[in-house]
């Protein structure tokens, strides 16, 4: 029966029990194919305080509060892969060629500002479809963003083969490089080391925070942009309340279809807007096949969103959490302890003791 009062700190206790008990389990499963615990842990640990999350933090909480603002609505947007990808594609043809060689570093800064702003729109569009659909079709959003995430996908492997492939490709199947005077990172910066690990890692940390800063920045405005949306404005409000009493809105005469669609729509811009900064600070170029190029940021958005329990203020906390579990995957890879599929297993794992413990809290469960 569902509890009649929530449990005292249940949100952080629900994100720290997943952890915690879904390491425990993972450890478990490869100690008894014979990989070392103390090993796996430690890799585990270190990837936790590795530099190298920086640039996956920033993504995930962007496309974290993204999905956030769909869910509060009970909007399941499952397509934030697909509006990341199908929002590259005017990133590309804007720096590729329609101002590949800008006069002026004015020029450049104009088109960036164009760039943002169709990357936006491309990503609206995107999610819209799926907002239209489940409005005026009563066809639910989950499968619907689900295939356009791979329609994405085969639009953007048809463009890169075809009229987007590049000229300096050495008989890849790629686009060209973005120029230079387009890429928004910091650049000049030299890491230093001084082989004190502890300090190593901090300075690490400072590197890859410059390095992004731009990156970051662009960070910060989505968390005030959704901070805003949900709190201060009336469709905001529409929103939430869409999530948790829609007959309610139909009873003062609200549109709840354009609501549910304008849900839709915003997420899908963020997730542009994201595309935006991601394609000029990180990817720089798009590769055939991009669901083999892919790091599958869309979909860990949604474990970001998850393990929030749709809290705002715990989306950053996290996308830590996610970007150093993708961070550890990597790094047990590496390693020789294991491969992509252990990677998966410690998410889904983290995902599965998260599914029950979030029940736990919500339910108590009484023998009869």
């Amino acid at each position: 029966m569902r509890r009649k009062t929530p449990l005292k700190y249940g949100t952080i206790l629900i994100i720290l029990l997943s952890l915690t008990i879904g390491v425990a389990l993972f450890t478990t499963i490869l100690a008894i194919q014979g990989r070392s615990p103390v090993e796996v842990l430690g890799t585990l640990l270190i990837s936790f305080v590795s530099p190298s999350i920086v640039k996956d933090f920033i993504i995930l909480t962007m496309l974290g509060y993204a999905l956030l603002v769909s869910f509060k609505g009970a909007l399941w947007n499952i397509g934030a892969e697909g509006q990341l990808f199908i929002s590259t594609i005017p990133v590309i043809v804007l720096t590729l060629y329609v101002m590949p060689n800008p006069p002026s570093q004015l020029h450049a800064v104009a088109i960036i500002l164009l760039i943002i702003i169709v990357s936006t729109i491309t990503g609206a569009i995107w999610a819209s479809i799926a907002g239209f659909i489940r409005a005026y079709l009563e066809i639910d959003e989950v499968p619907v963003t689900l295939i356009l995430n791979y329609i994405a996908y085969y639009v953007v492997n048809i463009l890169v083969i075809g009229p987007l492939k590049g000229t300096h490709v050495y008989g890849y199947n790629r686009t060209d490089e973005i120029p230079s005077i387009y890429r928004l990172y910091v650049t000049g910066l030299e890491r230093m080391f001084t082989g004190n690990p502890a300090v190593d890692t901090f300075l690490g940390f400072i590197y890859e925070v410059i390095y992004y800063l731009p990156w970051l920045v662009a960070m910060i405005i989505i968390m005030f942009t959704v901070w805003y949306l949900l709190n201060k404005t009336q469709i905001g409000l529409r929103i939430r309340i869409l999530g948790s009493n829609p007959d309610y809105l139909r009873s003062v005469g609200v549109n709840t279809r354009l609501t549910l669609v304008l849900a839709l729509t915003i997420s899908g811009a963020i997730v542009g807007f994201t595309s935006a900064f991601y394609t000029l600070s990180d990817l720089l170029r798009l590769s055939y096949p991009i669901e083999g190029q892919t790091a599958g940021y869309g979909y860990l958005a949604i474990l970001v969103a998850w393990l929030s329990m749709l809290d705002y203020k715990l989306i950053p906390v996290s996308a830590y959490i996610v970007a150093s579990l993708r961070t550890a995957g990597i790094n047990l890879q590496v390693g020789g302890l294991g491969g992509l599929e252990q990677t998966l297993l410690l998410i889904g794992l983290i995902l599965a003791v998260y599914t029950i413990v979030r029940f736990l809290r919500d339910y108590e469960v009484r023998v009869v």
